[in-house]
């Protein structure tokens, strides 16, 4: 049986739907990114501050 497209979406409604859920895939890598980013800043913050080796020498003269 033949279905006529659907008059909102049109023939492109299953293109936007997986676009819309490729989209939300990626956002989802991407808030989890930055919690995973502040929780090693939050880590490296409370170890307490962290000795400065520098090869380039002393900079403050």
């Amino acid at each position: 049986m033949y279905h006529a497209p659907d008059r909102e979406r049109g023939c492109c409604g299953s293109m936007a739907a997986a676009r819309q859920t490729a989209r939300h895939a990626y956002d989802e890598r991407v808030r989890q990114f930055i919690q995973h980013v502040l929780a090693r800043l939050e880590r490296r913050n409370a170890t307490g501050p962290v000795a400065h080796t520098s090869t380039d020498g002393d900079h403050t003269r």
